[in-house]
C-alpha cells in the first residue's frame, strides 16, 4: 500500500500513524487523516479553501505546527479538510492548501474533539520509502 493511515491506542489520547510515498504527500495525508479523526464526512462540495505558509525549527516541529494549524483553521472556518496539498516543503517551511466542505451536522458525523497534536512520542522518517510518521493527538 503506497499511502494510508491508522490509529492506535495511547493512554488517554489517540495515536495516529501515517505513511506516503513522498514527504509532501506525507504532510498532506497527515492533515487529512487528522481531520478524519474529528468528523466523518460523505464527501460534499469543497466550500472552503485556505492557503497556509508556515515555518518550523526542524521537520518534526514543522509537522506538529502544520497539523495544529490545520486544526485551528478548520475550527475558525467551520470546515473539514478533506484534501491537503503541500506545494513546497523544506526542512523548516511549507506552503500548502487545505480544501474541504463546511461542517454540516446533517451530512457529517462528529467523532471527537482533537485539542492539539503533541510533540510527545512523535517519530518522523522522511528518508524511508514509504515516508512515515507516528504522532499523538490530545483528545
Amino acid at each position: 500500500m503506497d499511502e494510508g493511515f491508522r490509529t492506535f491506542d495511547h493512554t488517554g489520547d489517540l495515536g495516529l500513524e501515517v505513511w506516503a510515498a513522498t514527504p509532501e504527500r506525507l504532510y498532506g495525508l497527515a492533515a487529512e487523516a487528522l481531520l478524519a479523526q474529528v468528523v466523518e464526512t460523505q464527501g460534499g462540495e469543497a466550500d472552503e479553501t485556505v492557503r497556509v505558509s508556515l515555518a518550523g525549527e526542524d521537520p518534526a516541529d514543522l509537522l506538529v505546527h502544520w497539523l495544529n494549524t490545520a486544526l485551528l483553521e478548520a475550527e475558525l472556518r467551520r470546515a473539514v479538510w478533506t484534501r491537503a496539498a503541500v506545494h513546497r516543503l523544506s526542512s523548516v517551511g511549507l506552503e500548502a492548501t487545505l480544501t474541504g466542505p463546511r461542517r454540516d451536522p446533517a451530512g457529517q458525523t462528529f467523532l471527537r474533539e482533537v485539542k492539539a497534536v503533541s510533540h510527545h512520542g512523535l517519530t518522523l522518517d522522511l528518508a524511508g520509502r514509504p515516508c512515515r510518521c507516528r504522532l499523538v493527538l490530545d483528545i
